[in-house]
C-alpha cells in the first residue's frame, strides 16, 4: 500500500512540475522522425497495466500505411498514455476502450474511445482547464484534473489539436489528438507488389518507380 501510494505522490507532483514548465515557457520538445506504430506501442505498454486490472478489453487500429511524424516520442506517447489511463478509470470494470488511427488529411488522427461514464454536460466548458474532472464522480478517481490540460498543451506545441466528444453522462466519450505527418508510405508488401508490375513498354528502365503517396 505505501509502495502504491508513493507512486501516485511521485506521478501528482510530476504533473504539477509540467504544469509549471509548460506556464513558464520552460519545456522543451526534443523532436525527431518517428513511426506513429512505436509512438502508440509506447503509450499502450505504458497504460496496460491500468486496462488490465480493470479487466478491460483494448482494441488497436492503426493505418496500413507506414506513418511518420514529427514529433517528440516522449511526449506524444504521454498524451496518449493519458487518454488512455482516463478511459480505463473512467470505464466500469471489463469495458471497451479502442485506439484508432486514420489518415485524414492533412495529417493523422488517433481516437481514443470508451464506453465509459461519460461526460456531463456542466463540465464541458472547462474540459481542459486545469484541475477540471472528467466524471461525474471526481473523487472516485483521484488525480489533480491536469491530465487534460497538459495533454492539449503538449498537442499543441507540436501544431496539432484535441477534441472530445460525448452524448452524455453513461453513454462513454471520445477524445481525438490531430498531429501533422512528416511523411506516409506504402506498406512493404504494397510496394513489393507495384514494382513486380511488367514495366509500360517505352519507359526507360532508370525511370522512378517507386509509389507516390
Amino acid at each position: 500500500m505505501m509502495e502504491r501510494q508513493m507512486r501516485h505522490l511521485v506521478r501528482l507532483v510530476d504533473d504539477l512540475l509540467e504544469v509549471s514548465r509548460i506556464s513558464t515557457g520552460k519545456l522543451e520538445l526534443r523532436k525527431a522522425p518517428v513511426e506513429l506504430a512505436a509512438l502508440i506501442g509506447a503509450a499502450t505498454e505504458t497504460s496496460r497495466p491500468l486496462i488490465d486490472a480493470n479487466g478491460h478489453e483494448l482494441r488497436i487500429e492503426l493505418p496500413e500505411e507506414d506513418v511518420t511524424l514529427d514529433a517528440d516520442p516522449v511526449r506524444i506517447a504521454q498524451v496518449l498514455a493519458n487518454l488512455l489511463n482516463n478511459a480505463a478509470k473512467y470505464t466500469a470494470r471489463g469495458g471497451m476502450i479502442g485506439l484508432l488511427a486514420r489518415l485524414e488529411p492533412p495529417g493523422i488522427a488517433i481516437r481514443v474511445r470508451d464506453n465509459g461514464v461519460g461526460i456531463a454536460p456542466d463540465v464541458w466548458p472547462r474540459l481542459f482547464e486545469r484541475f477540471a474532472q472528467v466524471g461525474a464522480s471526481p473523487h472516485a478517481y483521484g488525480g489533480l484534473g491536469i491530465g487534460l490540460s497538459i495533454a492539449r498543451s503538449l498537442v499543441e506545441l507540436h501544431g496539432g489539436t484535441i477534441e472530445a466528444k460525448s452524448d452524455g453522462p453513461g453513454k462513454g466519450s471520445e477524445f481525438t489528438v490531430r498531429l501533422p505527418v512528416l511523411c506516409v508510405r506504402a506498406p512493404m508488401a504494397a510496394w513489393r507488389a507495384h514494382n513486380a508490375r511488367p514495366r509500360i513498354r517505352g519507359v526507360s528502365p532508370n525511370a522512378d518507380s517507386s509509389p507516390r503517396w
